[in-house]
């Protein structure tokens, strides 16, 4: 699983399994432990970092900068590894708390955080100044000349209403705000490789994608930005492959790759007694019934749900990589031993027979 495979059209190779940096940007989680966590994903084999301003309002791009700079061998050069960090949330300076400034997604959750510890409040923004300037921002943090990939961060209901969505893609689009035509420049002139745009299935998104409006959004943003790939989190896990109906097949139609975040579905598929939560919230019945025929078929074959987990989402032809957060570096070592534990076909099948997977999906 050493092998890396090609995300986009324009060059940059990645390692199957990467690692998503949003855990380490959470202040309960010491700098050590973070610093300590990316080096055990290094010595993993892992060589594809994922981070965003978002992930503990800059401290995620921080930490992984240290961390990288620190714990990479010395004869690592910048090119032996990717980051992909992303685009549409600038972080502001707030030396006094401003709470006009706190606005909230149709959900009620605060979509314009402000860290208490930094005292930089978020401001979304995806015109071509804001992308220049975001960019500009995530190299001082990480503390590296270069990324080698942005992606359009949360263009998303849950996170806007439609007027908000209409907004927004007006400032991306090139006779608008000129956003896309930011990034593609900074790929046409080699400051990035290539541009992705997250695609999230979760709680305080779901009902967009009961309909076809989330699908609908996916493909006007990739009518408005020649994307490389999609960060597609949550719509294809074990447990949830919605991501079939239309962003796959989207994907397959225009060259687009994908990365998989949260192949554990937040933390669930690794641990389903309810100390995790299912896409970061209360999970529902059918989730848990689901999950629970699937530990069974893992029992009754003597392997782990999550590195069934794991294993499943590269299966697909469009999956380049797969990136599982982790909180320690126990977790981050877990994530390499899953993708290596040997899944009996027996499991594939009967993941099939039973109905938990239906019998078209991909699998090893």
């Amino acid at each position: 699983m050493d092998t890396t495979r090609k995300l986009g059209k324009h060059g940059l190779e990645v390692t199957p399994l990467g690692f998503g940096g949003g855990t380490i940007g959470n202040p309960a989680i010491s700098i050590e432990t973070s610093v300590a966590t990316v080096r055990a994903a290094w010595e993993s084999g892992v060589r594809f970092f994922d981070t965003a301003p978002w992930y503990g309002v800059g401290r995620s791009e921080r930490r992984l900068g240290v961390a990288l700079s620190e714990y990479a061998p010395p004869e690592a050069r910048r090119e032996t590894f990717g980051i992909n960090t992303k685009v549409g949330k600038t972080l502001v300076p707030e030396r006094l708390r401003d709470d006009s400034k706190k606005t909230l997604s149709p959900g009620g959750q605060v979509r314009t955080v402000r860290d208490p510890r930094s005292g930089f409040r978020v401001r979304f923004g995806y015109t071509e100044a804001d992308i220049r300037a975001q960019h500009h921002d995530s190299l001082q943090r990480l503390g590296f000349a270069s990324v080698d990939s942005l992606t359009i961060h949360d263009i998303d209901f849950g996170y806007h209403d439609p007027a908000g969505i209409e907004t927004h893609l007006a400032e991306l689009d090139r006779a608008g705000g000129g956003g896309a035509r930011a990034l593609e420049e900074l790929r046409a002139t080699g400051e990035i490789q290539a541009i992705g745009c997250g695609c999230n299935l979760e709680s305080r998104n779901a009902s967009s994608w009961d309909t076809s409006a989330h699908e609908d959004l996916m493909v006007r943003i990739a009518d408005l930005v020649d994307l490389d790939f999609l960060v597609v989190a949550g719509g294809y896990t074990l447990l949830d492959t919605r991501a079939l109906w239309r962003i796959m097949p989207l994907c397959e139609t225009r060259g687009i790759n994908v990365i998989i975040a949260a192949p554990y579905a937040s933390g669930w598929l690794a641990d389903p007694s309810g100390a995790a939560t299912y896409m970061y919230d209360e999970a529902p019945e059918e989730i848990v019934t689901k999950s629970t025929a699937i530990q069974a078929i893992c029992d009754r074959n003597g392997v782990s749900m999550s590195a069934v987990a794991l294993q499943f989402v590269l299966a697909h032809p469009c999956v380049a990589t797969v990136i599982p957060g982790a909180k320690s570096p126990t977790e981050a070592t877990a994530n390499r031993a899953n993708l290596e534990v040997e899944i009996p076909r027996d499991v594939w099948d009967e993941l099939k027979s039973t109905g938990v997977l239906d019998e078209a999906v991909p699998t090893p």
